[in-house]
């Protein structure tokens, strides 16, 4: 299965590809990066929809996993509806293949969920964080903890992330049921 990963970030993109990849197999399912030079808001210009739909039709994914960070916690209305926007559009350019994968606050929130490995690396003392999606800009949170960390670094954290324990980030655990009940109907 070919799916591809439109994220803002090069690290977010390929920091979500390695975590998938723990869970699901290199011989059954093909990650691959599209709009690879376009960062943050650009992806909401409608030009970049255009492109899109270019690269869609011209690598032809079974799947598109849309990625952004909401930059705010769940309960504000107005951003969650600025990211609806852009899941909307984009998914209308790629046929209705698309799957929304909306950060709480941010990628770094699925760090916290797994917060010993995060500790481990960094040899630092985090406590574990019961929900982690309340966490306000939770990469600040984590370099207020050690000077060592910067988001390049999320690429290599994600690779030895323990996924069972991302789970326990709900936002994401969501995301992954969706996922798997997509793939499993293969009539995307």
């Amino acid at each position: 299965m070919k799916i591809g990963l439109v994220g803002e970030a090069p690290n977010d993109t390929q920091s979500i590809k390695n975590l998938l990849e723990k869970k699901y197999s290199k011989e059954k399912f093909n990650f691959f990066f599209m709009l690879n030079n376009i960062n943050g808001s650009m992806l909401d210009n409608d030009k970049i929809t255009g492109l899109l739909r270019k690269e869609f039709e011209f690598e032809k994914p079974d799947l598109v996993i849309l990625i952004r960070d909401l930059d705010s916690l769940y309960n504000d209305f107005d951003k969650r509806v600025e990211r609806q926007k852009f899941f909307s559009k984009s998914n209308s350019v790629i046929n209705k293949r698309g799957i929304r994968l909306l950060h709480i606050f941010e990628i770094e929130a699925l760090i916290l969920s797994d917060i010993k490995t995060f500790n481990n690396i960094y040899n630092t003392n985090i406590e574990p964080i019961e929900n982690v999606s309340l966490i306000k800009e939770p990469k600040e949170f984590l370099k207020k903890y050690t000077k060592k960390y910067t988001e390049s670094d999320n690429p290599d954290i994600f690779k030895i992330l323990d996924f069972e324990e991302t789970l326990s980030c709900q936002y994401f655990k969501n995301f992954i049921k969706k996922f798997d009940r997509l793939i499993a109907s293969s009539s995307i």
